[in-house]
């Protein structure tokens, strides 16, 4: 059983991450179901998911989909390290989203045209986990979020697309690193409503396998990102 002193998921990131180390999970093995780490740690299936997608984002864990998640068998990758406290954080936020322009627009724009009935399906579900995270009473966590970015990221059919999220992980989602920012928002309300316009605007050329479109509502989704937190540093 875990502890308090830290999130759950951290310490049952901590604790498969220690297996893995010393090859309790040996390399390309298959790690223990949701269910039964949900059991040995008693955790629930949220906590066990936080935890899985924090190892895929290190290189760790590679899920295979209807089969189960897989210890990767090549030598781990370092991702990017954010520090959330640290006086260039705004500006690292800002030169994120900058790179993630140059790669999510045509990212969209091929899965717009790659795409399959159950990719769609994938992002559209995600679209709702969205929804569902903002109307929770302890607000958006912006996980669903990355969840949304990586299913286009996985319709697009070439897999380093996802790969190049995954190694950078859930930070590049502004509001998970810095909550702290968006004190200075019109309101919150307002906010996520702007966001699910954006998303839906995304989802609609996608399903449509409007290529253009699809590049053009990233864009606008990304920038407006941009824009709206680059409005918050004084420098830019």
């Amino acid at each position: 059983m875990l502890g308090r002193k830290e999130s759950l998921s951290s310490q049952l990131t901590k604790e498969l991450t220690q297996k893995i180390e010393a090859q309790v999970y040996a390399p390309g093995s298959r790690i223990p179901t949701e269910a039964e780490l949900c059991q040995e740690y008693g955790v629930s299936r949220t906590v066990v998911r936080e935890a899985i997608a924090s190892l895929r984002a290190d290189g760790l864990v590679i899920p295979r989909q209807g089969i189960g998640v897989f210890v990767s068998e090549r030598t781990r990758l370092l991702p990017f390290e954010f520090d959330a406290k640290s006086e260039g954080a705004l500006a690292d936020i800002l030169s994120i989203l900058e790179l993630r322009l140059s790669v999510e627009l045509e990212g969209a724009a091929l899965a717009a045209e790659r795409r399959n009935t159950r990719q769609l399906q994938a992002i559209k579900a995600r679209l709702k986990d969205i929804a569902k995270e903002i109307s929770d009473a302890q607000g958006d966590g912006g996980r669903g979020d990355f969840e949304f970015h990586l299913a286009i990221a996985r319709a697009t059919n070439n897999p380093y697309f996802e790969k190049f999220l995954s190694f950078i992980g859930p930070q590049i989602i502004p509001r998970i690193r810095m909550s702290s920012l968006q004190t200075q928002r019109v309101s919150d309300q307002e906010y996520h409503a702007t966001l699910q316009k954006e998303h839906v605007a995304i989802v609609e050329a996608i399903a449509d396998r409007n290529a253009n479109a699809a590049r053009d509502a990233m864009r606008a989704h990304l920038s407006g990102s941009l824009e709206r937190y680059r409005a918050q540093n004084p420098r830019s």
